[in-house]
């Protein structure tokens, strides 16, 4: 009983800050909006109205560039806090992120994921829409639309009970200098639906987004694409933001590095075969004794 009263007590103070903390955010966020255009120097081009939906809503955004967040708040409109992976940032995205609202996450700690997941779902219950980039890194494949996304979001909008919203973005560096944006229809997520099946339906969901976009605005014919523009793509967006550190997100995309050389030598499995050695030297001591 008392352990009970004790718990209740911390889901309400917890409960309590979130809802003190929308407050104090909501006011700053027509403030921060006017300032997003001038963040980048391009053209913004939504292709579809934003879906109408009852309540907050939980955002699934494309990631590919350092404007993803900025350009989600000219397109979405309304407040929302953002899910960001701890890593090096500027000082200016930094203030944004704090003033706007944000949950920090370490991506390489899983009892780190289990805490945020929390704390959105009590965010989208206080009111508050919540963006959520489920690629974790950019995508920075020339002929992928997505990377595979992580599937804590559908246990977010299990709990949460809310509606999740697709929304691709695409960059014409090159072409256009215009980032188009595609939004999908909203969904909910029931109790009984299986997890891995849901992830995979928003995969195909942001992909096909991503796809629309290629099919309006082709970049040119196949003969005339050159095979480094790619490349330079990739180089200008690492330059625009250096704090990223290529190596580090590059272990977040999941299956890209599947060639045996590198499962082999990645952390997870060297850990995984060190365990499997240390429990067959135990097993070994036994039979000796």
């Amino acid at each position: 009983m008392e352990n009970q009263i004790v718990n209740n007590l911390i889901i309400h103070s917890k409960n309590l800050i979130n809802k003190v903390g929308i407050l104090v955010r909501r006011p700053l966020h027509p403030i921060i909006l006017k300032q997003m255009p001038g963040r980048r120097n391009f053209d913004l081009v939504v292709l579809n109205d934003k879906p109408k939906v009852d309540g907050p809503a939980l955002y699934i955004v494309s990631h590919s560039t350092p404007y993803d967040a900025p350009i989600a708040c000219e397109v979405i409109q309304d407040h929302f806090y953002v899910l960001v992976g701890k890593q090096k940032l500027k000082l200016l995205d930094r203030a944004f992120f704090q003033l706007n609202g944000r949950h920090y996450v370490d991506r390489l700690e899983s009892k780190s994921q289990e805490k945020v997941a929390d704390n959105i779902v009590r965010t989208i219950n206080n009111g508050m829409n919540y963006v959520i980039y489920s690629e974790q890194t950019w995508c920075t494949e020339p002929s992928t639309p997505i990377n595979p996304l992580r599937r804590g979001w559908v246990d977010i909008a299990k709990k949460a009970h809310c509606f999740v919203v697709p929304l691709a973005l695409e960059y014409y560096e090159y072409t256009d200098n215009v980032c188009y944006a595609n939004f999908g229809e909203p969904f909910t997520v029931e109790w009984n639906e299986d997890k891995i099946a849901v992830n995979n339906r928003l995969e195909d969901t942001l992909a096909t987004l991503k796809f629309d976009i290629w099919n309006q605005f082709p970049v040119g014919e196949r003969s005339k694409v050159d095979s480094s523009d790619w490349e330079k793509i990739i180089k200008r967006r690492q330059e625009e933001y250096p704090e990223l550190d290529p190596e580090f997100e590059s272990q977040f995309v999941i299956g890209r590095c599947n060639k045996p050389e590198v499962v082999l030598n990645s952390e997870p499995f060297l850990i995984g075969l060190q365990k499997v050695d240390e429990i067959l030297e135990q097993k070994n001591k036994q039979l000796i004794k």
